[in-house]
């Protein structure tokens, strides 16, 4: 058994680039991931204040054009969808993609800059209860279960109503997070996998260990969550060019340097190889799906060759249990 390791797609770069036309890129971009050896594409979401494609649409096109990746969303900001439509977008995209989707879910975690806490007033405790409420009726709807849907902000008894997905019981869904007490305790509560935007090695291995423990106290089975991670990147000739690049990217998107980004999300510039001993700590501590988002605006499909030749392979190569 080997790690997995997927590629999330440049969506707002390349709607930023294109601003009319970035879907058939997108795409075309998709296939050529597959093609290089990635196990997974991914679709990033935040339509408020930095626009892009919207992801699921996108999703579908993708799985139209691949056959054997799986595809999902990191992360979608599941709070800003009225839930009904949501869970039929989901069930939906998990038939067109015969059963490949994941769904990553964020809560919209503020970032030092205009983001939707600013245009959408809602205390991150209600979004996180929102979200968890969701996610309970859809889990009850797609495994057969009974019961009630009517909780503290929604009505969702009408999703019974609705169709179901390829997935038996539905689509894996992910905690987007961090490794807090509470993320920890709703993954092993509640979710399908974990997905830690910002967390060190030594700090992924503490919170994975304390998730199992939780899954335990559940009633879950701790083998059923899945530890993934979500890493920006840059490939260079050495570090200093590397993180360079990572800092030229970050001003161009955020207009912050990344030594303030890297205090929000994980970040890696520097080789291949480098690349590689770099995710081998977090697969040593547990990781077992590995999403990079590759930061350029101008070397992204050198880099993204470079890292299919280079990387996955040697991902690949280490064996885990």
């Amino acid at each position: 058994m080997s790690p997995e390791i997927g590629v999330a797609l440049p969506v707002r770069e390349y709607s930023m680039l294109y601003p009319t036309d970035a879907a058939a890129p997108l795409i075309s971009l998709a296939k050529k991931v597959e093609e290089l050896g990635f196990d997974s594409v991914w679709v990033g979401d935040s339509f408020v204040t930095r626009p892009r494609l919207e992801p699921l649409s996108l999703l579908g096109a993708i799985s139209m054009v691949t056959k054997d990746v799986t595809i999902g969303t990191a992360a979608l900001t599941a709070v800003l969808r009225e839930p009904k439509a949501l869970a039929h977008a989901i069930t939906t995209l998990d038939q067109l993609s015969n059963g490949r989707l994941k769904m990553g879910l964020g809560m919209g975690e503020p970032l030092p800059v205009n983001n939707e806490s600013d245009l959408v007033p809602m205390t991150y405790t209600e979004r996180i209860t929102r979200v968890d409420e969701m996610i309970r009726a859809f889990k009850t709807v797609w495994e057969g279960r009974d019961g009630d849907l009517k909780g503290q902000y929604y009505n969702l008894n009408e999703l019974r109503q609705q169709g179901l997905g390829k997935t038996p019981g539905g689509p894996d869904i992910y905690l987007a997070s961090n490794g807090k007490p509470k993320a920890v305790r709703r993954t092993a509560e509640m979710y399908d996998g974990w997905m830690p935007v910002h967390i060190d090695a030594e700090g992924y291995r503490q919170s994975l260990t304390q998730i199992r423990e939780h899954a335990v106290s559940f009633g879950r089975n701790p083998d059923d969550i899945r530890p993934t991670m979500y890493i920006n990147v840059n490939i260079g000739q050495d570090t200093a060019s590397g993180e360079a690049a990572l800092n030229e990217y970050t001003t161009r998107y955020y207009q912050l340097p990344q030594s303030t980004m890297s205090n929000y999300q994980n970040y890696f510039g520097g080789t291949e190889k480098g690349l590689v001993e770099h995710l081998r700590e977090f697969i040593e501590a547990g990781c077992r799906h590995i999403i990079l988002r590759i930061n350029t605006f101008t070397d992204y499909d050198d880099m993204l060759q470079t890292i299919g030749e280079n990387v996955v392979p040697a991902i690949h190569e280490i064996e885990v249990d």
